[in-house]
């Protein structure tokens, strides 16, 4: 699709979902559009940390600042875990993504650091029961977390029963107060109506981010176009982590091209090295990532077959 049918297409799923939250209403259940957009908590009432929804200009921005540094095997140890924090500390990643069991480890070894705590809520499938999500986040939370990334009910959505995608959402952020809460909508498995529309309720849910993936699917991760449709659906009012698949620069800097402001990836350190670890000028990075490829200083992101994504 060109720039112009991703929005027009954006803009028309939107409307859809607001006028169906307004016939509710008139039915008697659900809240006024007005009323729905009042209702989401502001960002800047997020007392965990500041939020930076819009997506990333042509300014100076450091690499690490954008990057989630994950390791959600199941397989990881505790070594793996101490390595990963210690790589955000020196790094001055966003920060760490861990399964829910290694929160209370990574919160006492990225005390002071200023990288935050993410874990995952309802992982890798997104099938349990809206009430079990909002017992992981609330744990999750009381261990320490700073930001929860909860799965969709990824088989609700794709039945279309979108009153419950919104409420299951909408009880994770409840139950996550104070902390930051992403959307894990698994995109790749998602047509384009269902991605803007899926991102419009998470917006509407009171959700602080969309991401494109949990990485474990088989359908696959991220997408330029996915990142684009969910960007053109919630504006610059939530943030936008593409995560799955995002493994060299240049695959990071065409999904920060297409709204993301947060990138889930292993990878981190390798941008790092590549990009460095201060402020670069994004604005020529972005106007062509491809072109980062034949620069890269690691060499991973000119691999076998010429196209780095």
């Amino acid at each position: 699709m060109t720039e112009a049918e991703l929005s027009a297409l954006a803009e028309q799923i939107v409307a859809r979902v607001v006028a169906g939250r307004a016939s509710a209403q008139g039915r008697g259940r659900g809240a006024t559009a007005p009323q729905l957009r009042a209702s989401i908590r502001p960002l800047d009432r997020a007392p965990a940390r500041t939020v930076a929804t819009r997506s990333i200009g042509g300014g100076m921005h450091r690499v690490a600042d954008l990057v989630d540094h994950t390791l959600l095997k199941a397989e990881a140890t505790r070594a793996e875990i101490e390595k990963l924090c210690a790589e955000a500390a020196e790094h001055h990643f966003a920060a760490v993504c861990v399964n829910p069991t290694w929160v209370g480890l990574c919160v006492e070894r990225l005390a002071g650091s200023g990288v935050a705590v993410a874990t995952v809520v309802g992982f890798p499938l997104g099938a349990t029961t809206s009430r079990a999500k909002a017992a992981e986040a609330r744990e999750a939370v009381a261990t320490g977390a700073d930001e929860i990334d909860m799965v969709v009910a990824l088989g609700r959505l794709r039945s279309g029963d979108w009153t419950y995608v919104e409420d299951d959402i909408r009880a994770v952020v409840e139950a996550s107060r104070p902390s930051i809460v992403k959307v894990i909508i698994e995109s790749a498995t998602l047509t384009p109506e269902e991605i803007v529309q899926a991102s419009a309720i998470g917006k509407e849910a009171g959700a602080h981010f969309v991401k494109t993936s949990t990485g474990f699917h088989g359908a696959g991760g991220a997408s330029t176009d996915a990142v684009r449709l969910m960007r053109l659906a919630v504006g610059d009012d939530l943030g936008v982590k593409a995560s799955g698949g995002v493994r060299d620069c240049a695959t990071a800097l065409a999904m920060v091209a297409a709204g993301a402001n947060r990138i889930g990836t292993s990878s981190g350190v390798g941008f790092v090295t590549c990009l460095g670890p201060g402020p670069v000028s994004f604005r020529e990075l972005l106007a062509n990532p491809h072109a980062h490829a034949a620069a890269c200083i690691s060499g991973t992101c000119n691999p076998p077959g010429g196209q780095p994504y």
